[in-house]
Formats: structure tokens, C-alpha cells, sequence
């Protein structure tokens, strides 16, 4: 029977079907082809046999493997949502177990998804630490340094020679760095064949590739005309059949990369009655590594045009992504989003028995209400919040992320100031949660700043100390404290990142996270230096070790990996007790603790909110304007709440409880207040008034109620509008859509109260509207006086013929000590 019957044969007995037939038979032709020049036809059929029998087997083997990674991390999984206890009740609460498998910050006994991926990001950060401080960003454009050494970087990994000793020497750890990362994700369950030459993944830009030609299929033409020179056809194999391409198939598999690119796979979909989902992680990375270029000018001249154009962001969101995905895979097997399903189905059989009075398992009382759909929304918005939300229409999606941006970076000038006055309570209170040293190193910080400001060093050593560094973390400049993600236009992402930098507010953040990783090595190594048995360590730290899922053994390991130095980081406990996931459980366990030490947002909290809700569509847009400032501050509270409840439960009596929760609120709210009372004085005499009078009960309680957690509303405890000068109504739906209401306000409101009776004051509008829109001056403590007083109080005096009466109205509500429409302030101000 000739191959081809039997594989006819094998589709009629439903072991196959007729599409995995032809493929099964184009590669059985391929391998016919190539065997038949150099033996008898008969030869030649046995060995195209033989191979594709081999590669069945490989196949079935590897699906094998998949099938029992998946199995056992089912039962794993199985497990801890159905043991894990919800932190208030201390009932079962299987939701609660699911989202603390992808995101947690302590207190939940168990690692998750991002932990996983911050741990692993956090030894690669170590061993890459020369390359990254080589490339640092710059302090002003925050550009790449020395990217003149980028391509022989590129030549050097591509596997030709280069002179440049350091690039050398860059280029094998980065090529340790891909092999250590594609072997773990095999183990985990891919299957990414290895190269005898290393290569960097490519990219491509199909908004550039449509943008040769106006009719698509000359841009087709255009691009295949640039790329083509640029390939090497003879090192370029059919995925599907194993035929080396060459250049009588380079001209076709052109055309299907293409149409793949431009469709973003839809092209080559046969329709089926199911959904199409993400699939599986483990295939991923497979169809990038198809296209071959002949040398690494090649791959640069092609990467420049078409792709990232930036080198040291294609390497590292590649490292970046193979983390994430590992991080997936290790948790919840070769196939993430199936095992996500799972769940949510396991989690609703079991809600129905409760619903129905059959389940011997005591659930919360919300949970045995009807909490299904409930259930389906929170574990499917928080899985896409953590592997990126769906966007419908991209340009819809990157005007609405820009006007964000832009307004952030209008708004948020000042919040340097604020973050410098409450985040050292905020980092004491988290010190205390965990039995750490609160006023040890506090001093720190400012020899931190300076130091990194003017070597770069800090940076450097806490990478070597396994602390992740942000600016490669981050590299498309897609994410900020205070902002959560941003999505956007490189241009409005590049502004928002130099507009907090600038302001200090980065700089403040990583370094106030690189000092409070450093209290841990420091404490951890103290006490590993001195011996300290589990038993005899602090109990909030064991409570702080056990959230993460350490415990006794753990930590009587972790104590061999001191350093001579005294410190007892991630990276020294790799080297001397060689137990990688030890080394980064305890990674993650710093990185989660961050959240507490310095808050930056909780995806929970931000996909509750948001749902599964996608880019580009009105609900979607209009959920990431009202969360644009909101989700940080529910975030912090949430992590309060929290806090006070894991001190309390270390009191033994009840009233100990009480009394450990009430002093641990207590200090964090008094330090906030003082905190809060400083901003509000700064903010003041920066707007050009008299510091507010701190002398009545009023002052403090609205303190009390700012800097400890009121949140939105306590922005507007007897004022006419918040800190970043909005109306409570404005607020609400956030700094972005503000912008866009007065933007058209300004524009098509006042053409309508032209061709009206309607009162307007259309120069009094422009000219506020720049006061509170130019992104940087309008905020930034450095320029925002000056600004308002030399550029805009004067475009009012040009716009406004009521100019004198409206300044007269300000000066009558508020003391000033540089009044508005003056070009010098008259005298200082009222500090005494």
C-alpha cells in the first residue's frame, strides 16, 4: 500500500483528519525528493518513510509529555483551591485561591503567575547586569548610552567576528542567558528547536509594510523586493514539511508571510465550528524563527525598517516574553489558557453543588449566592489584564491611550513630592508587617538617589543582587506609577516616562525599591550570619516567608547562601546551594513585597474594575479613563486593609488583636497625615499662596483623611477640587476624558455660543485650558509658578478683556504671595 492510501486509510478510521493527511503527505514528497538523487526510488521511500515516522513519533511523544505536564499541574492546582482559606473568614474561597494563582502579594501561602515571572526576570537581570548598565538610558532623553556598539553587539551574537572584546563578552551572556530560557521552556512543555548559530527574533511592523503603497498588493511586491536581498533561502526550512526552501521557494513563502503578517494569521484559518483562541504557549516562537537573514547587517538594515529599530527593546522584550510564558507554563502547564477554563469550570461545578445543598466543602455566603458568572468575569478579566487585553480597533485605542498620556503628563508633576513625603511610612509600615527594621537604612535613600545619579552604580549592584531594574522591565515605556499601563503612541509613552522622570518621580520609585530589597538582604543576612533557627525568627517574618509559600526548610537553606559581605540575596543563594526555584521564590517574595513598600497598582483591583472590557472599544476606553488615577489609590487601601488585618492576627488574645491592628493603623495614618500636611504646604506655596494655616482641628482631620487612605473623596474634603486641579465631577471619569471634554468645549462649544446669545468668555477658556494641559509645565514643581505667572496669566491679559476682574476674584479667596497677573512676586511667603 503505497503512503498516501495510508494515510487515506488513517483519515476514513478517524485517527487523523484530511488536513493533517496533506500535510503528513507533502512532507513524506519532501523528504521523497531529497533522498531520491542519491538512492533508488525504493531507498528513497523507505528513508521519506522512516523519517516521517520518526517525526510522528517525536510528535506523539511531545504530546504525551504535554498531556501528563498538564495532568499533574491540574492535581496541583486542584488542591490548592480547594484547601486555600479565605484571609477574612477563614472559610474556603475558591476564587480567591484562583487569582492568587496568577497575581498576589503575600498572605496567600502559594506563588503565582507574576511571581514567576518577576522571580525569573530578576536572575536573568542578574546575570545580564554589565549589559544593562553598559546601555543604561540616559538621565535627560532617556535614550539608550553607547548605542554605536549595538551592531557589533548584533554581529557578535549572530556568530561573526568583532574586535569589540566587550561586545564579545555581552554576547555570551545574552546567549547563555536565550539557551538557559529556551531549555526551560521546553521542560516546561515547548518545543523550540535549537540553533547551531543564535538569532535574535525579528519582528514586524505591518502598519510599515501596508505603508510602501496605497493598493496592497504593490506594497506586497515593495516588500518582498526589500526583504528578499536580505534572506538566506538555503537555511530556511518548511515548518510543515522539512523541505529546505531555497530560492525556488523563497518567492512563495514570501507571499504566506506575508499574508500572515498582514492578517495576523486569519489568511490560512480554516473556519470551525469552535473558537479560536489563543492556543497553546508551547508552539509559540516556532514561526518566528522561519525567516533566516544572510548576516546580522542584514537582520539590522531589515529590524531598522520593518521592525523594533530598537535593538536593546527587541533583546529584552524578548527575554521578557520567554519569562512570561515560562512563568505561565510552570503554573498552569504547556497550555495556560485551557487550564484557565479549567478552572473557572471547576470553580462553577462546585458554586452549583453549594447553590443546590450537596457540596460537603463550607463556602463564603457570597459564594453561595448565584456567583458564577461572577466567578467566569473576575478569573477571565484578571488573565487578560496579566497577558494583555484584546484591542478591536488599534487606531481608536492609540488616540485614547495618547490623550491619557498627554493628560498624565499634564497632571502629575508634583506627584514626586507627594510619593517623597508618605512613601517612607508607607515602606515603615511594610518593614513592620514583616519583621523588619523600620529606621535601619531609611537614611539610605538619598545617598541611593545621589549615587545613581551620578555613576549609575546603584542600579548596577542591586542588579547583581538579583533586583529587577526597571527601565529593562518597562522597556517600551509601557508602564507608570500612578498610571498603570499605558498604551498609546511611542511618542505619548516617551512623554509620560521623561515627564515623571524629570519630576523625579522614577527615579524616587526604583530607588526607594532598590533600598527596601537591600533591608531584606541586609536583615536575612544578619540573621542567616548569626544562625537564627526558624523557630526563633520574628513571627510577622515567618508570616512574611509563609504568604509566598516559604516555610522552616526553606529558610534553613536560604541561610547557606550568605555572602562574605553579609547580604543574603537571590543570586547568592543560587550560587551556594544551587536551588533555582528557592532563589526565586525568594525573589518573588521581595518583588511582591514591593507592592506594600512602594505601591504602584494591583491588577485585581484594575481588572475588576475594567473587566474583560477590550481596547478600542467605547466601554473599554472609557474603563481605562475613570481607572486612569483611580486604581492606585484603591489599590493602596486594599493592600491596607489587608496589612491591618495580618498585624492583627498576630496578637494571641483578642484584645491583642485589636490593639496590634489599632497601632499599626495608627502609625501608618499619623505618618500619611504628616506626610499629607507637607504636600499640602508645598502645593500651596508653590501655586504662589501663604502655606495653609496648620493650627485647627479642621487642617488636621482633613490630613488625617487625605494621607490615610480617603482616596478619591478626600480630595475634596471642603475644597472645590482635588490635587491635580479638577472638579469632583470632572474626576470621576477621569484626567482623559477631562481633556477631551474641554478640548471640545474650547473648539465646537464655543462655535456653537458664536451663532448664539449664549455669555462666553472664550480667552479666559484658552487660556486656563493651556494653564492645565501643557504637559510637564503645567505641573512640574519646577515650572509651574513661573509658567502660570509668566505665560499664562499673560495670555489672559491678551485673551481676556475681563483679565483684572477675574485675578482681582482669585486674590479676594486665597493669600498670595506671588499674585496672579504679577510678572515678580511682591514678597515671600507667610511660612511663620
Amino acid at each position: 500500500m503505497s503512503f498516501r492510501k495510508c494515510l487515506d486509510s488513517a483519515v476514513e478510521q478517524g485517527e487523523i483528519n484530511a488536513r493533517q493527511a496533506d500535510e503528513l503527505d507533502r512532507y513524506y514528497k519532501a523528504r521523497f525528493e531529497k533522498h531520491r538523487g542519491q538512492m533508488s526510488d525504493t531507498e528513497a521511500r523507505k528513508a521519506a518513510q522512516a523519517e516521517v515516522s520518526a517525526e510522528l513519533k517525536a510528535e506523539a511523544e511531545l504530546k504525551y509529555r504535554q498531556a501528563l505536564l498538564s495532568e499533574a499541574k491540574r492535581v496541583e492546582l486542584a488542591k490548592i483551591i480547594q484547601n486555600h482559606k479565605g484571609l477574612f473568614s477563614g472559610e474556603s474561597n475558591m476564587l480567591d485561591a484562583a487569582l492568587s494563582t496568577m497575581v498576589h502579594f503575600g498572605a496567600k501561602g502559594m506563588r503565582s503567575v507574576k511571581g514567576r515571572e518577576n522571580g525569573i526576570i530578576s536572575l536573568v537581570n542578574r546575570d545580564l547586569a554589565e549589559v544593562m548598565h553598559h546601555f543604561r538610558r540616559t538621565k535627560i532623553t532617556g535614550v539608550w548610552r553607547n548605542q554605536g556598539d549595538l551592531p557589533d553587539l548584533v554581529r557578535s551574537l549572530s556568530g561573526e567576528k568583532t574586535d569589540n572584546a566587550a561586545m564579545n563578552a555581552f554576547s555570551g551572556a545574552l546567549k547563555e542567558t536565550f539557551e538557559t530560557l529556551r531549555l526551560r521552556f521546553n521542560a516546561a512543555g515547548g518545543d523550540i528547536p535549537q540553533r547551531a548559530d543564535f538569532d535574535l527574533t525579528h519582528t514586524h511592523s505591518a502598519r510599515k509594510m501596508i505603508a510602501l503603497d496605497k493598493d496592497r498588493n504593490a506594497a506586497r511586491i515593495k516588500w518582498k523586493a526589500k526583504i528578499r536581498p536580505l534572506l538566506a533561502p538555503e537555511s530556511m526550512t518548511n515548518p510543515n514539511t522539512g523541505a529546505v526552501v531555497g530560492e525556488a521557494g523563497i518567492d512563495e513563502s514570501l507571499d504566506y508571510v506575508w499574508e500572515s503578517i498582514i492578517s495576523e494569521g486569519w489568511a490560512h484559518r480554516t473556519p470551525q465550528a469552535r473558537k479560536f483562541g489563543a492556543g497553546s504557549i508551547s508552539t509559540r516562537y516556532q514561526d518566528a524563527r522561519f525567516l533566516q537573514f544572510k548576516n546580522s547587517d542584514a537582520w539590522l538594515a531589515y529590524n531598522t525598517e520593518f521592525g523594533d529599530h530598537d535593538v536593546i527593546t527587541t533583546i529584552f522584550s524578548q527575554i521578557n516574553s520567554m519569562a512570561r510564558d515560562i512563568a505561565a507554563m510552570e503554573q498552569f502547564g504547556p497550555n495556560p489558557d485551557a487550564m484557565i477554563e479549567w478552572m473557572k469550570q471547576a470553580l462553577r461545578a462546585e458554586l452549583g453543588k453549594s447553590q443546590a445543598g450537596i457540596s460537603l466543602r463550607p463556602l463564603e455566603k457570597a459564594a453561595k449566592m448565584n456567583m458564577g458568572q461572577v466567578v467566569e468575569h473576575r478569573i477571565d478579566s484578571l488573565w487578560k489584564n496579566l497577558r494583555g487585553r484584546d484591542t478591536v480597533w488599534q487606531a481608536p485605542a492609540s488616540i485614547a491611550g495618547d490623550v491619557r498620556n498627554v493628560a498624565t503628563s499634564a497632571f502629575l508633576g508634583s506627584t514626586s513630592v507627594l510619593a517623597a513625603a508618605t512613601d517612607p511610612f508607607i515602606a515603615a509600615a511594610a518593614r513592620a508587617l514583616a519583621g523588619l527594621p523600620v529606621i535601619k537604612l531609611s537614611q539610605n535613600i538619598i545617598k541611593e538617589i545621589a549615587q545613581d545619579a551620578k555613576t549609575g552604580m546603584g542600579k548596577l549592584e542591586a542588579a547583581k543582587r538579583a533586583v529587577i531594574w526597571e527601565d529593562y522591565l518597562h522597556v517600551m515605556n509601557d508602564q507608570a506609577r500612578f498610571v498603570d499601563q499605558m498604551f498609546g503612541h511611542e511618542w505619548s509613552k516617551t512623554l509620560v516616562d521623561r515627564s515623571l522622570t524629570w519630576n523625579g518621580l522614577k527615579p524616587i520609585t526604583a530607588a526607594r525599591k532598590r533600598l527596601e530589597a537591600s533591608v531584606w538582604h541586609a536583615e536575612l543576612g544578619r540573621l542567616a550570619m548569626a544562625k537564627t533557627d526558624w523557630l526563633d525568627m520574628h513571627p510577622a517574618m515567618k508570616k512574611a516567608f509563609e504568604g509566598f509559600g516559604l516555610g522552616a526548610d526553606d529558610w534553613h537553606q536560604m541561610r547557606n547562601g550568605v555572602r562574605n559581605d553579609g547580604f543574603l540575596d537571590p543570586g547568592s543563594v543560587l550560587d551556594k546551594t544551587g536551588d533555582l526555584v528557592l532563589a526565586e521564590n525568594y525573589a518573588e517574595l521581595i518583588a511582591g513585597w514591593s507592592e506594600r513598600s512602594v505601591p504602584t497598582g494591583d491588577p485585581r483591583i484594575k481588572s475588576a474594575i475594567t473587566g474583560g472590557a477590550k481596547r478600542g472599544t467605547f466601554g473599554g476606553e472609557a474603563a481605562d479613563m475613570v481607572t486612569q488615577f483611580l486604581g492606585f489609590g484603591m489599590s493602596f487601601t486594599a493592600r491596607q486593609i489587608e496589612a491591618v488585618y495580618l498585624m492583627s492576627i498576630l496578637g494571641k488574645t483578642t484584645g491583642g488583636k485589636i490593639g496590634r491592628g489599632a497601632t499599626y493603623f495608627t502609625a501608618l495614618s499619623t505618618g500619611l497625615m504628616i506626610g499629607a500636611a507637607f504636600y499640602e504646604q508645598f502645593k500651596a506655596i508653590s501655586d504662589g499662596k501663604d502655606p495653609v494655616p496648620m493650627d485647627t482641628p479642621d487642617f488636621w482631620v482633613k490630613m488625617f483623611i487625605k494621607g490615610g487612605g480617603g482616596g478619591l473623596f478626600a480630595d475634596f474634603v471642603d475644597r472645590s477640587e482635588n490635587r491635580f486641579g479638577q472638579s469632583f465631577a470632572e474626576q470621576l471619569p477621569g484626567p482623559g476624558m477631562s481633556l477631551v471634554g474641554d478640548t471640545l468645549d474650547i473648539t465646537l462649544g464655543n462655535i456653537k455660543r458664536l451663532f448664539s446669545s449664549e455669555d462666553h468668555n472664550t480667552g479666559r477658556q484658552v487660556s486656563n485650558y493651556f494653564g492645565r494641559y501643557t504637559p510637564v509645565l503645567s505641573s512640574h514643581p519646577a515650572t509651574r509658578l513661573l509658567y502660570r505667572r509668566k505665560i499664562i496669566d499673560n495670555l489672559q491679559y491678551l485673551l481676556d478683556p475681563n483679565a483684572d476682574k477675574s485675578f482681582r476674584a482669585k486674590k479676594r479667596r486665597s493669600q498670595y504671595w506671588f499674585e496672579p497677573g504679577d510678572r515678580v512676586p511682591k514678597r515671600a511667603p507667610n511660612i511663620f
